[in-house]
């Protein structure tokens, strides 16, 4: 399949220590199949940094190829698990410092207003904030408006070696 990474800049080689923290699946690399939407981050990013150009990155991957030892987590849609997972990534707290350790990551995209979202739902049940039926509710708030997008975060260098520059 082919999978698409928007930024301010053409991207030919992959570098981790750029990613940023606190994103829905932890530090990575993130691409979506949706050529579109890949261009609107590739807007939004040039827009946000004031410097380069929209570009579009395409990459190949073949999860099917992936050898045994690399470690694919993949969400089928907006469960409990999604909702607690995006938390523990998204936490800002030191003393909740969350490291997965899968090297690729694919699901949902959260709503934009993640951050509001999950600071309210904190605030809201405290100590239940791993009971799955408020993690329910939770996922139903964090639904992305619109078309429902899938995110591929690479997340180690092991993650990335799956995927094949396509220029």
């Amino acid at each position: 399949m082919i999978l698409y990474h928007g930024s301010n800049q053409l991207i030919t080689r992959i570098d981790l220590s750029k990613s940023k923290d606190f994103k829905d699946f932890g530090r990575g690399f993130y691409l979506t199949k949706d050529y579109a939407r890949a261009v609107a981050m590739a807007q939004r990013t040039t827009a946000i940094m004031g410097d380069g150009s929209p570009e579009v990155s395409p990459f190949i991957f073949n999860p099917s190829r992936c050898p045994a030892d690399v470690r694919i987590k993949k969400f089928d849609g907006r469960s409990a698990e999604w909702a607690l997972f995006v938390l523990r990534n998204r936490e800002k707290d030191p003393l909740h410092n969350y490291k997965h350790d899968y090297d690729i990551v694919i699901g949902p995209v959260a709503d934009s207003r993640v951050d509001a979202i999950l600071q309210e739902y904190r605030r809201s049940y405290g100590d239940a904030y791993a009971n799955s039926t408020n993690l329910n509710k939770l996922a139903k708030q964090l639904k992305y408006p619109g078309p429902e997008y899938i995110q591929y975060c690479f997340c180690t260098e092991k993650g990335i070696k799956q995927l094949i520059l396509d220029l």
